[in-house]
């Protein structure tokens, strides 16, 4: 991960152990070559269309910035959403700069299907801002940019 995130991540996991809350990360930066990898296999098994909707083409993943993490399991698709680890992460991930990057019901938005596990480090500033008006990274960015500060 990039250092910044990091930091913040290993501080959030750390004041979770304080509510027995256990996290971690399953996958965090991810070269070119890996997500190639990871991209292909999806394409493989479900056709380009429908990988499109939840990997992103080597080049444009989040993972390969080094400020996006899937955290505790993303094997559990279904279920991880009703998780106690979950249920934290969205009342508090915020107060450490994260935000969690595709919400549900917000893939036309967003472009990609709800990922519970799937967050991303933009900042305290920025994630207390999308947490509390309830938008997406791409809204807030419209936001900015219609605000001119960005």
């Amino acid at each position: 991960m990039h250092p910044l995130a990091y930091t913040h991540f290993k501080k959030m996991v750390l004041d979770a152990l304080n509510d027995n809350i256990v996290l971690y990360s399953v996958s965090a930066y991810r070269s070119f070559k890996d997500q190639a990898s990871i991209y292909q296999n999806y394409v493989k098994k479900d056709g380009e269309e429908k990988a499109n909707k939840y990997s992103a083409k080597p080049g444009t993943s989040e993972h390969q910035t080094g400020l996006a993490v899937d955290i505790n399991t993303c094997f559990t698709k279904d279920h991880f959403e009703k998780t106690k680890e979950a249920k934290w992460l969205s009342n508090n991930a915020y107060k450490y700069g994260f935000i969690l990057r595709y919400p549900k019901d917000k893939e036309k938005i967003t472009g990609y299907i709800y990922e519970p596990w799937h967050y991303r480090y933009v900042g305290i500033k920025a994630a207390t801002f999308i947490y509390q008006s309830e938008i997406t990274f791409e809204e807030y960015y419209d936001i900015m940019i219609e605000n001119k500060e960005v």
